[in-house]
């Protein structure tokens, strides 16, 4: 069996890394104690039971990142198998695909008991994108395929005892199997020449696919969380929420198996007899693509009834464990009659030592709510709310060994957002209608990665200076939303 492990990893979505739906992006992209619309089932299910008539949202969003530059690389870049002055420089800049996307939502109560909801985020430019790096080249593999993959939770939310809400959903992700058998038959002919060698062969290859296979297999994270309205149990303290939610880790996991024969037919080569040389190569490729943490976030919100809604999280991340998005070797077996091959004679050539940790970030968030213009036209009423938010995640990176150039370093996140309400000018539904727009601005700490060799490496600054660490990452967009 020659198999590839391809550890790849996008580590979040653009909900997961900015928030679910235009109000929470423009609060800081945190809010389990305040979510209470179809958001909920991404953020926290429990907040579909504060849901009071059924609600809709659809918007969109832009995000795109600009990094610091990297100097010249060292690189085989004249393909002779050496490195060396030879080589010109080598200008590789790590740069991610811009995402546009949409973001929707739906939510409802039922009955007064409990409320359902969903939430999703579609990229408009692909629905998922696989992606691996070359270690030793620098990537900002923490960002590089986060935005590239579409998200969407299915959550239900209920109220067992007075103020305390509850509730349950599951972040969907297929998982995939894709199987390839194949044959490639090659006829070589000679010349006839006693004299002449391999170099003079000519021919022909004929490459013969029996069979492909994709099958799609659903899969899912489990997502549960609570929120505890305090001001429910004690007059003092009303408007005040305590809650938490906790999402299991999920991913894109895709098996692939290829089954490879090679034949080729030798004629007429000098002295030689005629042969046929033939080959089997058994495949087996294991993805792991889209990689989300677990995570465990505790809030507190405060809200100061049609006044006020202020909230924090704090985030714990479950990094340690998380694969790298490096294509690698484990195991090969390929057979021949002619040649024995044998154990352990293909090696891994993207070997990487790294260390991660488990983090603690924090949000933070904040809503006004201006006082109502109230309209003699349709409109009836307009209502404005100014919002805005911050946020902190630290690197997850501890160490890296001299063999890799993963660039990251701490996040600092701020966010500004505008809603407008008024009531339906055109009399289709009984609730109010709302836009909003929304924008945030991640900063990456400025920062160093030490990387210089005596004599030139593969992916080695040429002049032997260290890697700059930093750049920004933004997301804007606006949306739509109404209740009936």
């Amino acid at each position: 069996m020659f198999a590839f492990l391809l550890d790849c990893a996008a580590y979040a979505t653009v909900p997961d890394m900015y928030g679910a739906g235009g109000r929470l992006i423009a609060m800081g992209g945190g809010g389990v104690a305040i979510v209470a619309d179809g958001a909920a089932a991404h953020t926290n299910p429990a907040g579909l039971y504060m849901i009071r008539q059924p609600t809709v949202t659809l918007g969109f969003s832009l995000a795109t990142a600009n990094f610091e530059p990297v100097p010249a690389l060292w690189w085989d870049t004249n393909r002779d198998g050496a490195i060396d002055a030879s080589d010109p420089p080598l200008d590789f800049q790590p740069r991610v695909d811009d995402a546009i996307g949409l973001h929707f939502s739906m939510g409802r109560n039922i009955g007064g008991k409990f409320g359902v909801g969903v939430s999703g985020y579609v990229p408009t430019q692909r629905l998922l994108r696989f992606s691996t790096f070359e270690p030793s080249l620098p990537n900002y593999i923490m960002y590089d395929n986060r935005p590239q993959r579409y998200a969407f939770a299915l959550g239900v939310g209920g109220q067992p005892v007075k103020g305390l809400a509850i509730g349950a959903g599951i972040d969907f992700v297929p998982s995939a199997r894709y199987t390839v058998a194949l044959t490639v038959d090659a006829n070589l002919q000679g010349t006839g020449d006693p004299d002449a060698g391999l170099e003079d062969l000519v021919g022909d290859v004929t490459v013969d696919v029996h069979q492909m296979d994709l099958d799609l297999v659903p899969g899912y994270a489990p997502i549960v969380g609570f929120q505890l309205d305090i001001g429910q149990w004690s007059g003092s303290l009303k408007g005040l929420v305590l809650a938490g939610a906790y999402r299991g880790s999920v991913g894109l996991p895709i098996s692939v198996d290829l089954d490879l024969q090679a034949n080729v037919d030798v004629e007429d080569v000098g002295s030689l007899d005629p042969f046929v040389f033939a080959a089997i190569l058994d495949a087996g490729l294991a993805l792991y693509d889209h990689y989300v943490p677990a995570n465990l976030s505790l809030g507190a919100a405060y809200n100061a009834e049609n006044t006020l809604t202020a909230y924090v999280d704090v985030r714990r991340t479950f990094w340690k464990r998380m694969p790298l998005n490096v294509a690698r070797v484990s195991r090969a077996e390929l057979t021949s009659p002619l040649v024995d091959f044998g154990d352990g004679f293909a090696q891994d050539g993207n070997a990487y030592e790294v260390t991660l940790r488990n983090t603690v970030g924090v949000r933070t968030g904040v809503e006004v709510w201006l006082p109502k213009w109230e309209m003699t036209s349709k409109l009836e009423y307009v209502r404005l709310y100014v919002r805005g938010g911050f946020q902190f995640e630290p690197s997850p990176l501890v160490t890296q060994g001299g063999n890799s150039a993963i660039l990251d370093s701490d996040r600092y996140g701020f966010a500004l957002g505008l809603g407008f309400e008024t009531h339906d000018p055109f009399k289709l539904n009984d609730g109010p209608v709302r836009v909003d727009v929304f924008g945030q601005r991640d900063v990456l700490a400025s920062a160093s990665l030490p990387h210089a060799s005596d004599v030139p490496a593969a992916g080695f600054p040429v002049t032997g200076d260290a890697i700059p660490v930093g750049g920004s990452l933004w997301v804007v967009g606006g949306q739509f939303g109404f209740d009936y």
